[in-house]
């Protein structure tokens, strides 16, 4: 057969005492250090191992590299073979060759061979042909023993007087190392080659070749004393000793090196086996913390270690005591189907920190008990029992045990009881399928979960449907567990009114349903005093309804005191007080329309601010929020803005909005009042209606709003609001809604618009507020304010505006029938919408009334711009 030279290069790459250290970390092993191979096919590096990759039936192929340690050296090496060993199927690792070609007829030297017909490992002489070798140490007989998986570490030693020692770890983990035995041969002390030789016979051999991690260097003197890895027990009786390398077996097998505490606890023997020291005790040992301490012991080379410690914990078998088991979730009703098998079970939950052997517990309903066989379940976790049959059905959830019989469960309720072996009841529940509390729930597809096993509540308010989206949560925490205990203490979250007699107070969970029917643990000030009934509301008791005798004031703020009412845990509320809020009704004018966002930015949405103009607590569940049909003229689109009590204090600025989120991140905002709607009306980019409604429907407000109401010079008016600017003025007056600043980035929502206009007294009969105005929307006197005062009304007026030229500029009213007092806004737009130039201009005012009497009006202001 022809070979294949790969490279010959001399390893000097490498740590200086080491001949080979090959890993295959490159991915390579034709370089750092060069292989030779019959055939370079025949091998391939995979995850960073050596694998044998010839497909070829019935054959043998090799791979080495040169090498020249034979005496005092070491050689370590990884091999797994995934197959089955046999005679026509196993590896020779060759140490010592004089040749490079492993399948030549005449080799001197020394190989390891894994396999064979005996499975083992052992140490063999060749002097010349094949027939001449001869077996140096015969290894342990079935120590190949896996079909599929036997990865091995080994490691050789030569001493410089010949002596092999050959020793290998099973385990793959180096931590287990035992010896095969020891040999001394000087035969051949002289080498130049290091390989695998492999023989395969069928297909299900091949490509199951692995090897890696190899060094072959001088010999480190081994100077160290062993170390103490672990130390741990499964039984109490004999504790595991866990070493970095071997013992001196009759050293280490001295009692008197080892002592436990607590106790001062000595074993009655010790076994040693390698790197491992097995402590055999007199006694069990109790449930607990221990150290072992370990004195002087040596290992194979005579170094004495220091005395050194490891702890470990032992609990011994434990009988379950009431409620260390409870039955933590119950499935009785499995269709129609949510997710969950359409199978029964029952779930239980080992609350101890106590592994515990159900042997000869039973789980029963009135009429079937089942026993369970010898089994378990650990500490604080979660065992699905079942009928026999549908053992499988459960398994991907958790540990499952069938039981037969099974005691059938009922879907309208049941009394089931789990017992230890000696017949005292653990758990025991007597559910119906009132405590899912849920409707459609009880119809079934979900299961009934245990809120606290520790509360002293009625198991009705202890049990309640699950909400987890499967219909259950077999085999781990319940998706409702301690929703009625956290961390915070019992509190009062809120008092709402529901008539002028009837108050609602909410808890932030469950109550204790007897404590909280007692009316002396609740008051109210402003002589209204206890409630005549006090009645928690099921299912979750989370709130109590109070009746008095005696009707509330709208528009009043009360005190609610709240005193020794308990939960189902251990928490009871000590005088909490809250205040209670009983709104006035919503009158025309309470409430203004203050801010448009109708045409939003692209990603945007639109939104409504309302301004509670009033000096009175309002409630949103009041208002409603509406639209006009433009054919029509009817009001549509009508939306409820709050479904409950919401308090619209007076002075105050909200937002209502599909997506508040949206809404603050476009723009700057400055509270939190922000009310999300699941729609709100159709509101046009180019005309509409914002109407508000009261909630027997009544109009309080409308804005009829166009796009030319915005600042004519914005090129773009998307994310563009419309903002009130004088709560005084009509909603449609001219010039009271007009584009948001470009200074606060054309919207304020929830705060002050920033084209408000403070209300100004008029000093004369026209007046302005200020006499110089710059119309660039920059939130500052963007707009010249004509105020008017008449001493008496019913005045109609036309309000012209010119240059200093005299020439015509704007005609800004016509004909407007007017009140006592009020005012006009000039946006400093010409006729044709254009921004006037900056100048001097006459503000023309003619005043006339259905006698005849006229007055006319000349005055001047300033239209001014700023300088680039």
């Amino acid at each position: 057969m022809r070979k294949f030279l790969l490279v010959f290069i001399l390893f000097t790459s490498k740590v200086a005492f080491s001949q080979v250290n090959e890993n295959f970390s490159d991915g390579d092993f034709t370089q750092n250090p060069a292989w030779q191979a019959d055939a370079v096919s025949n091998f391939t590096v995979v995850n960073g191992q050596l694998r044998s990759n010839s497909t070829t039936l019935n054959s043998n192929f090799y791979i080495s590299t040169p090498n020249s340690k034979a005496l005092n050296c070491t050689w370590a090496f990884d091999v797994n073979l995934q197959f089955a060993t046999s005679g026509a199927n196993y590896v020779d690792v060759y140490l010592i060759s004089n040749v490079a070609d492993l399948k030549s007829t005449n080799i001197n030297g020394y190989f390891l061979r894994m396999g064979n017909t005996n499975d083992e490992v052992a140490l063999y002489k060749r002097s010349g042909n094949t027939g001449t070798s001869v077996k140096i140490i015969d290894g342990r007989d079935g120590s190949v023993s896996s079909s599929s998986n036997n990865p091995f570490k080994f490691k050789i030693t030569r001493e410089s007087n010949g002596n092999f020692t050959l020793e290998r770890d099973s385990t793959g983990t180096g931590n287990s190392f035992i010896s095969e035995g020891s040999v001394i041969d000087n035969t051949f002390t002289t080498t130049s080659s290091f390989g695998f030789f492999i023989q395969q016979s069928t297909a299900s051999f091949q490509q199951k070749h692995f090897f890696d991690n190899i060094v072959i260097q001088d010999i480190i003197p081994d100077v160290t004393p062993p170390v103490l890895n672990t130390a741990n027990t499964t039984n109490g009786t004999n504790i595991t000793l866990n070493f970095n390398e071997p013992l001196d077996a009759n050293d280490a097998a001295i009692a008197n090196h080892y002592n436990i505490t607590p106790g001062n606890i000595q074993p009655s023997s010790v076994t040693v086996n390698g790197a491992v020291a097995t402590l055999n005790l007199a006694n069990q040992l109790a449930t607990g913390n221990y150290t072992v301490t370990v004195s002087s012991v040596k290992d194979i080379k005579g170094n004495t270690a220091a005395p050194q410690s490891k702890g470990f914990a032992y609990h011994k078998p434990y009988t379950a005591q009431p409620n260390d088991i409870v039955i933590n979730e119950i499935f009785a009703d499995p269709s129609p189907q949510v997710d969950l098998p359409t199978m029964e079970f029952v779930e239980l939950w080992n609350r101890s920190t106590e592994d515990i052997s159900l042997a000869g517990f039973k789980y029963s309903d009135p009429t079937t008990i089942a026993t369970f066989g010898n089994d378990s379940i650990k500490a604080n976790s979660y065992l699905i029992i079942c009928a026999k049959a549908d053992t499988l059905e459960f398994k991907k959830f958790g540990k499952v045990i069938g039981l037969s019989p099974w005691p059938t469960l009922n879907n309208s309720g049941d009394l089931i009881t789990l017992a230890n072996q000696n017949g005292t009841i653990l758990s025991q529940v007597n559910y119906f399928d009132t405590f899912y509390k849920d409707a459609v729930k009880k119809n079934g597809g979900w299961t009934l979960e245990l809120i606290d096993p520790n509360s002293t509540c009625k198991p009705s308010q202890n049990y309640s449907a699950s909400i987890d989206p499967t219909g259950g949560t077999p085999g781990r925490q319940n998706s409702i567990y301690l929703s009625n205990q956290t961390t915070a203490p019992l509190q009062l979250l809120s008092a709402s009114v529901k008539d002028n007699k009837t108050i609602l107070l909410t808890f932030n969970r469950g109550l204790d349903s007897l404590q909280a029917t007692l009316p002396s643990h609740y008051m109210i000030n402003n002589g209204v005093g206890q409630p005549q009934t006090a009645i928690p509301l099921s299912p979750s008791f989370s709130t109590v309804e109070l009746d008095y005798a005696q009707a509330l004031n709208r528009n009043q703020t009360y005190t609610v005191t709240v005193n020794g009412v308990s939960d189902c845990g251990v928490n009871t509320i000590t005088n909490q007080t809250l205040e209670l809020v009983y709104p006035a009704l919503i009158a025309k004018g309470d409430v203004l329309i203050n801010e448009v966002l109708y045409n939003p930015k692209s990603g945007g949405v639109d939104f409504v601010e309302v301004y509670n103009n009033s000096d009175k607590i309002l409630d949103f569940k009041d208002l409603k929020i509406a639209t006009k049909d433009a054919v029509k003229d009817s009001v549509v689109s009508i939306k409820i803005v709050s479904g409950n009590t919401l308090l619209f204090r007076p002075k105050t600025y909200w937002v209502i909005t599909t997506n508040p989120d949206t809404v603050k991140a476009q723009y700057q905002t400055q509270n939190n009042n922000f009310i999300k709607l699941s729609s709100l009306p159709s509101y046009s980019d180019v005309s509409g209606s914002v109407i508000l409604l009261n909630k027997d429907s009544s109009k309080l407000d409308q804005l009829d709003y166009n796009k030319n109401m915005q600042f004519a010079l914005l090129k773009d008016l998307n994310g563009v609001s419309l903002e009130r600017s004088s709560f005084s003025q009509p909603t449609n007056a001219v010039g009271n809604f007009r584009s948001a600043a470009a200074s606060v980035g054309y919207a304020t929502p929830g705060y002050k618009n920033s084209q408000f206009l403070e209300d100004v007294t008029p000093v004369e009969e026209i007046s302005f507020a200020s006499k110089t105005f710059s119309p660039d929307n920059d939130g500052y006197q963007d707009v010249l304010q004509i105020l008017y005062q008449f001493s008496k009304p019913n005045y109609a007026a036309n309000v012209t505006i010119y240059n200093d030229q005299g020439v015509l500029i704007r005609k800004l009213i016509q004909n407007q029938t007017l009140a006592t007092s009020g005012q006009w806004i000039w946006d400093g737009l010409d006729q044709t919408s254009q921004k006037a130039k900056t100048g001097i201009y006459i503000i023309y005012t003619e005043i006339f009334d259905l006698n005849g009497n006229v007055k006319k009006f000349k005055n001047t202001a300033v239209l001014a711009g700023k300088f680039n």
